[in-house]
C-alpha cells in the first residue's frame, strides 16, 4: 500500500493520550503478508464467477494496477485478518459488511475494470482525474 493510503488507516505506532506508546496488547500475526497474497491464496478461489466479455461481471486480472481496487481490496484484507479471529460471527461479518460490498462494487460493469472487461487490463489514461474537491474553509469542522 503507498505511504499517503498507509497514512490514512493508521499504519503508525499507537500513542497514549500523554504522548507516549501505549502498552496494548500486541497485534496477532497476519496470516497473509500483503492484499495481493490474500487475494490469489484466498478470495480469488472463494469468488466463482463468470467475468467479462458477456459475462454479467467485470474484472481485471491486473487489478493491482487500479488504486480503488487496490485499497479495497487492502480493506477486505485487513478486515478478514481482524474478523477471522472472532470465533462466532466474524467470518460471516466479514462476507457480509466487507467482502461482498467491495467486490460488488469492484466487478460492477460501470466500476474500475470497465474497460478491462473486453481486451485485458487497460492503464488508466492520464487525463483522468480524481472527483473534485475543494479544501474546506478553515473552522468549518471545529
Amino acid at each position: 500500500m503507498s505511504e499517503e493510503f498507509a497514512d490514512a488507516f493508521g499504519d503508525e505506532e499507537e500513542q497514549s493520550p500523554a504522548g507516549g506508546h501505549s502498552h496494548a496488547e500486541p497485534e496477532p500475526e497476519l496470516v497473509y503478508s500483503s492484499a495481493v497474497e490474500f487475494f490469489a491464496d484466498l478470495l480469488a478461489q472463494s469468488y466463482v464467477r463468470e467475468v467479462n466479455e458477456g459475462a454479467a461481471f467485470a474484472w481485471c486480472p491486473e487489478w493491482y494496477k487500479h488504486p480503488e481496487a487496490l485499497i479495497r481490496m487492502e480493506a477486505i484484507w485487513r478486515a478478514w485478518e481482524h474478523l477471522r479471529l472472532e470465533p462466532a460471527l466474524g467470518v460471516s461479518t466479514w462476507w457480509l459488511n466487507h467482502a461482498d460490498p467491495h467486490m460488488r462494487m469492484l466487478m460492477d460493469k460501470e466500476g474500475p475494470f470497465k474497460k478491462c472487461a473486453y481486451d485485458g487490463h487497460k492503464t488508466p489514461a492520464r487525463d483522468r482525474t480524481a472527483l473534485p474537491h475543494k479544501t474546506p474553509e478553515a473552522g468549518i469542522f471545529d
